[in-house]
């Protein structure tokens, strides 16, 4: 078996290993293009592609700057630490090909988080000691952009950081932010009352074509005034506006959240899965 090709976040030369934006007359010219870099240019022009394969994408593009890429072939894996738990994603269906690059990236026996789609999960399951298992549902929108309503939501900028940590704060959610902070391809919502912010929604990341949206927060006192839905409303009309689709990642069995997002035009695309695992022993161990 010949050895993957690996790309550390401390390599003096650290780029990502694609520069591929949402609009295909910005490409970046890579000072020396990766087989990968090359083979995600061709590949995300297909949105099918992207959308199943989000996770990576995102991984090896937004969030390259914090992501080791073990690339060949047959299998690319990425592993990224700007989350609570090493975060793996891969492209390639061989188990035991993902247990042996996983082991270029992390120890033996390392808890690892991966968010995979249907077609992988068996395959994470042969390849890693699986310790639990969260399905969720990837919704894209697919409404009528006429519809929507961000009234009361005003774009936010660096300056209100420290406010949308707050809200993260009280209403005890776990908040990922893009490494692009808030700019004009990741943008983010809120909505303000006597100067508080009382609702936001944050752009997690901008894939070619698709962005991810997240962190869709209110104040508990303040539901069911609509701001919410303003938030992702504002959300959702920025990026059609750049020609992108939309897409947001929630949990199966979360009645409430998926009934808001189907509301305001979300539609399920396919059942995704996070999955925390161990990585065994040794390559091959039962």
């Amino acid at each position: 078996m010949s050895l993957p090709s690996i790309k550390r976040r401390s390599d003096s030369d650290r780029k990502p290993v694609s520069k591929v934006t949402s609009d295909s007359s910005q490409h970046s010219d890579l000072d020396r293009p990766s087989p990968l870099a090359s083979e995600l240019e061709a590949r995300t022009r297909d949105l099918e592609w992207t959308l199943t394969n989000f996770a990576f994408v995102a991984q090896v593009t937004a969030l390259a700057a914090e992501c080791d890429v073990a690339h060949s072939p047959a299998m690319s894996v990425a592993s990224c630490r700007s989350v609570e738990r090493l975060g793996l994603t891969f492209v390639g269906d061989s188990s035991a090909l993902l247990a042996t690059y996983a082991a270029f990236l992390a120890d033996p026996g390392s808890e690892v988080s991966l968010l995979v789609n249907e077609a992988q999960r068996s395959i994470v399951e042969q390849a890693f000691e699986v310790r639990s298992v969260m399905p969720k549902w990837q919704l894209l929108f697919r409404g009528d952009a006429g519809t929507l309503d961000p009234h009361s939501a005003s774009e936010l900028g660096e300056n209100d950081l420290a406010a949308v940590q707050a809200l993260a704060r009280a209403e005890k959610l776990g908040m990922n932010l893009s490494p692009d902070g808030f700019s004009k391809d990741t943008p983010a919502f809120g909505v303000w009352e006597r100067r508080k912010l009382v609702s936001a929604g944050m752009t997690l990341a901008c894939l070619p074509g698709v962005a991810q949206i997240d962190n869709v927060v209110t104040r508990e006192e303040f539901r069911r005034r609509g701001y919410g839905s303003a938030v992702v409303s504002a959300l959702l009309l920025a990026h059609l506006a750049k020609g992108r689709r939309v897409l947001a990642v929630v949990n199966q069995d979360a009645a409430g959240t998926l009934g808001f997002f189907e509301k305001l035009g979300f539609a399920q695309e396919r059942a995704m899965y996070s999955m925390e695992c161990v990585l065994k022993q040794s390559i091959g161990s039962e």
